[in-house]
């Protein structure tokens, strides 16, 4: 909930400095930070990953708590330098906690899909409660609401016991051999290699949304409450997303097909809509297409990776996703709508070619096994 609350809160924060690079600030240094995962990840699946995810919680919190104390629109080095302090010691977070979750069940499938129902419901809350927050004069109190998510997030995986936790101690490969495997490991593997591919092209696209919302929300007039009702969007279409996976398949070209239309119409309606109405109702649309698509790419490095490589495979792709996201972010400095959209377009249809070959494998993989057999 915190995460999603405070992010239009930090949008909002941004436009008093008066300056829109500022805005674009707090999307890079929200993602910039995650350049250095490729090399954290040979950490993450060498010690206890739920003590990483812990004690980054914590760090994460206290930072937060920082942020509070700085007076509206003073001091934006040491706005954007606190957010990036905080972002950056969460770096470690994500590829631990993705490479947990291969760890919490059988059926690795049934696990992402309830954790993207449970997140998207979060988001929603927490935008929701970033709004209450707001209308009560103070966009402070959200920043503060996630630092104390943070700390409650922390009482909660400081009890967690994950059986795979004892084998991590055995990786004793020299660190720089130890990331070179993964690395290898993310080239070679055509079914994991896709997953990344689809997270960084997903990334850029949020990327660009993120930077629109506060151009959008101007078309309300009073353009700061309409940043936390987009947030919205991103768990309405996300908890959506979620109840689709299953319905249109995990290597399916109906889903496929779905996926890529959808996230490239939405967009375009929501860049180009001159109505908060019309661009609420498409960002729903594309956090519907990319929700499908992260729970299918996360699934096929999960599937498909061993677990003790997790760790670095996903810290890669965390790195990829920083660097994706920040392009998006400085896309609308750049260039034009128009551009933009053309970019994205072109991103999508050579996505759609690279998974359709990759879904091809696994359709071709049972046969060949069969061939093998007889």
């Amino acid at each position: 909930m915190g995460d999603y609350c405070v992010l239009p809160a930090l949008l909002i924060l941004s436009t008093y400095y008066q300056d829109y690079w500022v805005t674009s600030g707090v999307i890079i240094v929200r993602s910039l930070p995650m350049i250095l995962q490729p090399f954290l990840g040979v950490f993450v699946d060498r010690v206890s990953r739920v003590k990483i995810m812990l004690w980054t919680d914590i760090v994460r919190g206290i930072i937060f708590l920082s942020v509070t104390l700085l007076p509206e629109g003073e001091y934006p080095a040491v706005f954007l330098l606190l957010l990036l302090l905080s972002y950056g010691s969460g770096i470690f977070f994500n590829p631990a906690r993705l490479a947990v979750m291969s760890s919490l069940g059988e059926d690795i499938k049934q696990v992402n899909t309830l954790f993207a129902k449970a997140t998207t419901l979060c988001v929603i809350a927490g935008a929701l409660i970033g709004a209450g927050f707001l209308a009560f004069g103070s966009v402070k109190a959200a920043v503060a609401f996630n630092a104390v998510t943070y700390f409650v997030s922390a009482i909660f995986i400081g009890r967690m016991n994950i059986a795979s936790e004892v084998s991590l101690k055995q990786n004793r490969m020299p660190i720089i051999a130890s990331f070179k495997v993964g690395l290898q490991e993310i080239g070679r593997n055509s079914f994991v290699l896709n997953g990344v591919l689809t997270m960084m092209v997903m990334s850029v696209l949020c990327g660009v949304v993120y930077s629109y919302f506060p151009v959008v929300s101007q078309s309300m007039g009073d353009g700061e409450i309409g940043n936390f009702i987009l947030t919205v969007t991103i768990g309405l279409g996300g908890f959506l997303g979620a109840q689709l996976v299953t319905r249109w398949g995990f290597n399916s070209d109906k889903g496929l097909l779905y996926f890529v239309l959808l996230s490239v119409a939405s967009l375009a309606v929501f860049m180009y809509a001159g109505s908060f109405t019309v661009a609420f109702l498409a960002a729903v649309l594309l956090f519907v297409a990319l929700e499908y698509g992260e729970v299918l790419a996360k699934v096929k490095v999960q599937e498909h990776a061993p677990n003790d490589m997790q760790g670095r495979i996903f810290a890669v792709s965390e790195a990829m996703i920083g660097l994706s996201i920040s392009l998006g972010s400085v896309l609308m400095n750049l260039a034009g709508t128009h551009l933009i959209v053309a970019l994205l377009a072109a991103g999508m249809a050579l996505l759609f070619v690279h998974t359709k070959i990759v879904n091809k494998l696994v359709v071709s993989a049972p046969n060949e096994q069969s061939s093998k057999m007889v």
